[in-house]
């Protein structure tokens, strides 16, 4: 396993290991593509690694079974949830109750949560018990790309951890893996920031990903006041999964036009769209439409008619425009 960027998060879990302090509750968090799970990965070794040191040896058997995904005690539960991919209470139920028993191989055992921030409040509740009275064997790992769904109760009980993207070298090394030249290399890293993953697919699917360009119409269409513009844009979506992936998009955009207005440089893949936002809106505007774009994101993992929330999302962010 080779790991680009991610400097951040590596320093962290090795200051971690070698104070001997490594949380028995990580959770992963980063943009769609920015590499959680290949750092959830790393993280699981270095909870099962056989020499116990302060990076995985990526070499022992423990290694190498947590890499290939075969290891007995490295556990993905979503995987193994019957209703179409998503967490249910009876499965959770059922998934926690396992946990009571010993591991199969040795000492340890990783359970690793993918999608914390699709999963209904309900379920996270389920988990509060099993993270906040552990048994010594049990350690835990949470993937999500944003914090802002996730129950209080459970972000207190966890090491939060932000996935930071590939500094240039790193991005056009790994892209040069995908046969990608660096001369392309260069423009998508700066438009996608570092994010190899979404850069990757950009580059392979030769065109933007609908939601992306829905999005970005979207943040357009708000920062030009066109509420039609906006209803249409949000309208192309063609599924709740879509609309979420939108939704985080646009509160990404708003985020990013907040700090242009504080002073900060803006960088990375909605560069055009922030700035736009930032020339066009004021502040306390922008906070407001952030504030929305947050709540609508959490909302939207409870699958709503498509499309009457679509409007719905258009509705609250000219209310905030026009209010």
């Amino acid at each position: 396993m080779r790991i680009y960027g991610k400097k951040r998060a590596l320093k962290a879990l090795t200051d971690f290991s070698q104070s001997g302090r490594m949380p028995h509750a990580l959770l992963l968090y980063g943009p769609r593509g920015i590499g959680k799970h290949t750092l959830a990965d790393y993280a699981a070794m270095m909870y099962m690694c056989e020499k116990h040191g302060d990076s995985p040896c990526m070499e022992c058997n423990e290694c190498r079974r947590t890499e290939s995904h075969i290891h007995p005690d490295v556990l993905y539960p979503l995987r193994d949830m019957s209703d179409n991919g998503k967490y249910n209470v009876d499965g959770l139920r059922q998934f926690i109750a396992d946990c009571y028993i010993k591991p199969n191989d040795g000492d340890v055992r990783v359970c690793v949560f993918e999608k914390l921030d699709e999963m209904l409040p309900q379920h996270q509740n389920t988990l509060l018990k099993f993270i906040e009275e552990p048994l010594d064997f049990n350690r835990y790992i949470f993937i999500a790309e944003k914090k802002s769904p996730i129950l209080q109760t459970v972000l207190s009980r966890v090491t939060a951890l932000e996935v930071d993207g590939a500094g240039e070298s790193e991005f056009t090394a790994a892209l040069a893996e995908k046969d990608i030249p660096a001369d392309r290399a260069a423009e998508l890293y700066e438009r996608f920031a570092g994010n190899i993953g979404a850069a990757a697919a950009f580059a392979e699917n030769g065109e933007e990903l609908g939601y992306v360009t829905a999005a970005l119409k979207a943040a357009d269409a708000i920062a030009s006041r066109n509420e039609t513009a906006c209803l249409t844009a949000m309208l192309s979506l063609k599924s709740r999964e879509e609309l979420f992936e939108a939704l985080g998009i646009l509160s990404d955009i708003f985020a990013a036009a907040a700090g242009k207005r504080g002073g900060r440089a803006v960088s990375g893949a909605y560069r055009t769209q922030a700035e736009k936002t930032a020339r066009s809106l004021p502040l306390r505007m922008i906070s407001r439409l952030y504030d929305e774009s947050v709540r609508l994101y959490g909302k939207s993992y409870a699958n709503p008619n498509l499309r009457l929330f679509a409007g719905e999302c258009c509705g609250a962010f000219f209310d905030v425009i026009y209010g």
